[in-house]
């Protein structure tokens, strides 16, 4: 969380006040589920959008986490 706080405030058009919010939201069996939430100017919104995806994706690949996967067990109780 703290690599991508600097990281999302340096995307072009993210507003630094109110500066852009990142939080854990939930944990999941697949992982932590994190909110980033930059904000700007409704022109921007696509922009902002898709560059804050593209990072949030090189940051973490970067850092080596794991893509997350559903895993499902079956079993056939006959």
């Amino acid at each position: 969380m703290a690599l991508l706080r600097a990281a999302v405030a340096a995307i072009p058009n993210v507003a630094s006040a109110p500066a852009p919010e990142i939080s854990l939201l939930d944990f999941q069996p697949q992982g932590p589920v994190i909110a980033v939430r930059p904000y700007t100017h409704n022109d921007h919104y696509w922009q902002v959008y898709f560059d804050t995806n593209k990072l949030i994706r090189e940051i973490f690949g970067a850092a080596g986490y794991p893509t997350p996967e559903r895993h499902y067990v079956m079993r056939n109780s006959a």
